[in-house]
């Protein structure tokens, strides 16, 4: 259908190209109409928006990988002593199983002379001490502060590493369903737009078909006068009447030519009204092949509700922001769960950690499980949730509110197709009977038994009557197109 529309649309701007003149149904006018309006164009670019932010929500359930580095460039040096560094020495034979053993001494007097700055007691040595209890030894180890300072001027790390979810209190497939959601939300909004601009489009048209009929009545009216004036200035010739009969067919026909004139301004914007709407310039010519044409099977209003709840995109929308705003409280509760994911790195150094702080890179790898475990934040969890709830309840009182005043739309569109189809009878019926009025004055007026005010006065109530039943048949083409809308049947 898509490719023969086309091959139809291609066709007709060729031969507007070549200062042809196109021809065009409803149909054709709505559907160039939806391919140029920039709000739908909008609305479609919204539609693949959330499409694309659903694919994104999906791909939280995979792993994500990374790479991450960096260069410092540091200073001063860490330095791991306070002050210089004296250690005592202590022989090997104190050394038992790796740990300092006094008792050796006691059994060996030469060995704790040896060891410690000592004293004699009944001919035994002892070691003595310093101010602090400690032992005074023979001999220390000297280590200089300036020894002890670790540090580095270029340092270079690397990480590749891997992080995949566990589990997350359903966050990820909150996230999908809002997504989800938030996609279908926008869709239903492309139909609704796409509705707006077909009922501005039918108007628009149907405007022209109006205002063309007006033209060609007016026309009409215009020859009947000129017609009349003919018959009046050979009757005035033979002297049977005065010049006051011609000149008040003569202010009639001036008042006639003025219709005309507004009649054809008035298509002539309307047609470029159109024309801006379909998208073309706006002085293109374009012959539209309807014509206004009338029905009355607008359906019982029972069905025609129920046809509407099903299928109006308002309903679609309204419910897809009930299940978002369900999701969002299904995410705010997640956030009382834990949080559970899995690591894994490998990552280099330069300076070597592994080998002595070479200037070289050394690497190793890690696993690992992350828990996250929310405890207390001053009821801020609660609170959002509750904020939640409310936003679902208020949602579902939006919801009820829409179908009610869905349900009174298509009442107040099918009682305004009734009252349409009313009016369009009437007005044929006064057009009929102004059309018997003006014959019969007419054939009177022809015999001498009317003057030329009856006349003018019984077209003037035909051109009115005509007049009438042409807007009567277009309101009801909207009506139409306004009913169709309500109840959800303006889908491309």
């Amino acid at each position: 259908m898509l490719k023969s529309f086309l091959t139809i649309l291609l066709l007709f701007v060729a031969s507007i190209s070549f200062g042809q003149e196109g021809t065009l149904n409803l149909e054709d006018c709505r559907q160039i109409a939806l391919l140029h309006n920039r709000k739908i164009k909008m609305a479609e670019e919204d539609k693949l928006m959330m499409s694309s932010i659903y694919k994104s929500a999906k791909t939280q359930h995979y792993p994500r990988f990374g790479i991450n580095g960096g260069y410092l460039r540091t200073n001063r040096k860490f330095s791991l002593l306070q002050d210089d560094l004296f250690i005592p020495i202590i022989p090997s034979e104190a050394i038992v199983n790796g740990q300092f053993d006094q008792t050796v001494f006691y059994s060996d007097p030469d060995l704790m002379r040896e060891t410690f700055e000592t004293g004699e007691m009944f001919g035994q040595p002892y070691p003595l001490t310093d101010q602090n209890g400690d032992y005074i030894f023979q001999n220390y180890a000297y280590i200089p502060k300036e020894e002890a300072e670790v540090g580095f001027e270029n340092i270079f790390i690397a990480n590749f590493g891997m992080t995949q979810p566990i589990y997350m209190g359903g966050k990820i497939r909150q996230l999908n369903k809002l997504a989800e959601q938030g996609e279908e939300l926008f869709k239903n909004k492309k139909e609704l737009t796409k509705a707006e601009v077909i009922i501005e489009t039918d108007k628009k048209y149907w405007q022209v078909i109006s205002l063309k009929e007006k033209v060609k009545l007016t026309t009409i009216y215009k020859q009947m006068i000129d017609s009349l004036l003919i018959d009046l200035n050979n009757i005035y010739d033979e002297g049977i009447i005065t010049r006051n009969e011609i000149l008040k067919a003569s202010v009639k026909r001036n008042e006639v030519e003025l219709k005309l004139l507004k009649a054809t301004n008035g298509l002539h914007l309307a047609q470029m009204a159109l024309n801006q709407t379909l998208g073309f310039p706006l002085d293109t010519t374009i012959n539209l092949s309807d014509s206004i044409t009338t029905q009355n099977n607008f359906g019982q209003a029972s069905g025609l509700t129920q046809q509407a709840l099903e299928n109006r995109p308002e309903i679609e929308m309204v419910s897809s922001t009930i299940k978002i705003a369900q999701s969002a409280e299904k995410l705010m509760r997640s956030r009382y769960l834990p949080n559970i994911g899995l690591t894994a790195n490998y990552f280099f150094m330069n300076p070597n950690p592994y080998n002595g702080f070479d200037e070289e890179f050394g690497g190793d790898w890690n696993v690992g499980v992350v828990v996250n475990i929310p405890l207390w934040h001053w009821n801020d969890k609660k609170h959002t949730l509750n904020a939640a709830k409310h936003k679902t309840n208020s949602l579902k009182e939006k919801y009820n509110e829409a179908q009610e005043l869905i349900t009174l739309e298509v009442q107040q569109a099918l009682f305004k197709c009734q009252e349409s189809e009313k009016k369009v009878e009437l007005t044929r019926t006064s057009l009929k009977q102004s059309e018997e009025n003006l014959q019969i004055t007419q054939d009177s007026f022809n015999e001498g038994m009317v003057n030329t005010t009856d006349l003018l006065e019984a077209q003037t109530m035909w051109q009115e009557a005509y007049s009438e039943f042409i807007e009567a048949k277009t309101e009801q083409k909207l009506c139409e197109s306004e009913l169709l809308k309500a109840t959800g049947q303006l889908n491309y």
